[in-house]
């Protein structure tokens, strides 16, 4: 259901499955992160991602959940023009311990996120905007990371993305 009532009112998009929902806000908790298979709102418009990897990389030591709407030609691989969400630890692991960024204003330490989308003319958009997250591990082993996350962005058109997801764990 997309509920808007004049051209300048921001869209408020509400999803619902598996009788869950999930509504964009800006104050989020573990409590909140919905039971359905992963899903968002990217740019405007509902995304799904086929290709979900948490990569750790070497050198660095972060830690990257990649949640992508399109399929790496090989498991791990690189994608060219990557349109989807990322959450980076920099230089830290993510445990099972989870992470949670209540508001879009709270430090998040080691935490990054962000959404990229291609834009009309074929150029890459990275976001910037402000963000709040929620995330719950539930397994983490050498092949998979599995849990659920909640993460909320303070863009113009309320991107987000909500869910429980299963990524395979890949060392680049």
């Amino acid at each position: 259901m997309l509920i808007g009532c004049g051209k300048d009112e921001v869209k408020k998009e509400i999803i619902t499955g598996n009788n869950s929902t999930f509504n964009w806000k800006d104050d989020l908790s573990v409590s909140e992160i919905p039971d359905f298979d992963i899903k968002g709102s990217l740019n405007g418009k509902e995304v799904r991602f086929p290709y979900i990897v948490f990569e750790k990389w070497r050198g660095s030591n972060d830690n990257v959940l990649n949640f992508s709407t399109v399929k790496a030609e090989q498991q791990c691989g690189y994608i060219e023009n990557y349109q989807g969400f990322q959450l980076i630890n920099k230089g830290k692991a993510i445990t099972k311990t989870g992470f949670v960024k209540a508001k879009f204003n709270d430090e998040p330490e080691t935490y990054r996120a962000f959404f990229r989308y291609l834009n009309s003319d074929g150029t890459s958009f990275i976001s910037d905007a402000g963000w709040d997250c929620a995330l719950s591990i539930e397994k983490i082993s050498d092949k998979i990371v599995s849990g659920k996350v909640a993460i909320c962005f303070n863009d113009e058109r309320k991107s987000w993305i909500a869910g429980k997801f299963e990524a395979v764990v890949c060392n680049n």
